[in-house]
């Protein structure tokens, strides 16, 4: 993102305001987190430096909030095949949804009039979870009985909400007992949501580099930084991807 040293205008606060705003309300290392992510991704830095630090939550199935009340507006499912093109048209990428359903991924979605508001993917294991290697040269190893979420999307007003609300149900008619998924940790938006379905952190981990050089961290809540490979919680954080 290119950062200017622009005043506010009629536009709205300037991109510095804003971030000294976040830093007022969510701490300074998530704010400095921001500015240096956003340095990184700039034209000059893309492809030379990496910097990514992502949280990974976690929350036994049984524990995840649930509501009484559900609005009869959409219908939670998870999608068949005859879902797959509204899936490829929801997600705006083909070529991915065709690979997660070639893998057995399984996908969840909120229906209402015949149109999807609101998807989330699932790894149910044992599984390898590599979509992020691009971001954090990392793979997950996911454990039998274990769940990973993730590229969830909503589009239509109240649709994921339902869906995450539907969603623990579902998990346990899959045998999964425990849910992980992770978020960058300056979105705090997704953090405060899933903080609020009774998801608690279990941990980090972080990729940081120059050119071909890479650093692989992870650190488990309340421990140390690490090296790659080792373990979150039930999950294996390795190094090495599958050809």
């Amino acid at each position: 993102m290119t950062r200017d040293n622009a005043s506010t205008s009629a536009a709205g606060p300037s991109r510095w305001t804003r971030l000294i705003r976040f830093a007022r309300s969510h701490g300074k290392a998530r704010a400095l987190y921001r500015l240096l992510r956003r340095l990184a991704e700039t034209r000059v830095l893309r492809g030379w430096v990496r910097f990514f630090v992502t949280e990974v939550f976690r929350v036994p199935v049984s524990d995840v909030k649930r509501y009484r009340r559900i609005p009869r507006t959409f219908t939670v499912r998870k999608a068949g095949e005859t879902d797959q093109p509204a899936l490829e048209s929801y997600f705006a990428d083909s070529q991915r949804v065709r690979n997660r359903l070639r893998r057995q991924d399984l996908c969840v979605i909120a229906v209402s009039k015949g149109k999807i508001g609101a998807a989330v993917w699932l790894a149910l294991g044992p599984k390898d979870y590599q979509e992020d290697w691009r971001d954090l040269r990392c793979v997950l190893r996911v454990p039998a009985g274990v769940c990973w979420t993730f590229d969830g999307l909503g589009t239509a007003f109240g649709a994921w909400g339902i869906l995450m609300a539907c969603l623990p149900p579902l998990l346990e008619e899959l045998g999964a007992s425990e849910v992980y998924t992770q978020i960058e940790c300056d979105n705090q938006v997704s953090l405060d949501s899933h903080k609020s379905l009774g998801y608690q952190s279990a941990g980090l981990i972080g990729c940081f580099g120059i050119g071909p050089c890479v650093l692989r961290v992870y650190r488990p809540h309340g421990q140390r930084w690490r090296l790659v490979p080792g373990w979150i919680g039930s999950l294996e954080v390795c190094g090495k991807k599958e050809a």
